[in-house]
């Protein structure tokens, strides 16, 4: 599990998604609520489903061996059902290739929603717009020079 503030190798990514997205939103309002513009784009898809692919395909092998989730968030689950439910339908399709490969596709693939709360897709603006992630990556990388890596 990752630790709070930790910066994924996807979040850039995943933050030009979200702009994207909220943009394309702003452009297509009669009148600018922001609760409501936060809850169409999390509603929105996605490029692709944000979650590693080591992450997904662990979930994947718990879900496969019946474990149960139970500390799950909703829109998590909600997000791993679906994921597993590709998952199914291309183990059959291509029996040859590994669950992890098959995870990797699967996550690569365009999202049917960001899977994320409004409130949150809300604070992923307002720390994009107000460079929080730029300074993240600023300490990650000045870390990174000082441990001499």
């Amino acid at each position: 599990m990752k630790h709070f503030g930790s910066i994924l190798e996807f979040t850039h990514e995943r933050n030009r998604d979200i702009m994207r997205v909220y943009r394309e939103r702003l452009a297509e309002a009669t009148v600018i609520v922001m609760p409501a513009i936060f809850e169409l784009v999390a509603q929105s898809p996605a490029s692709r489903f944000w979650v590693s692919e080591e992450r997904a395909a662990a979930v994947v092998a718990a879900m496969e061996a019946g474990k149960p989730m139970p500390r799950m968030r909703s829109n998590k689950r909600e997000m791993f059902g679906e994921i597993y439910r590709r998952y199914l339908i291309m183990r059959k399709d291509c029996p040859g290739k590994t669950a992890y490969e098959l995870v990797a596709r699967i996550v690569n693939q365009p999202a049917p929603k960001f899977y994320l709360t409004p409130r949150t897709v809300g604070e992923f603006i307002y720390r994009i717009r107000n460079g929080w992630y730029d300074n993240q990556y600023d300490r990650y990388r000045d870390c990174r020079a000082a441990c001499g890596e």
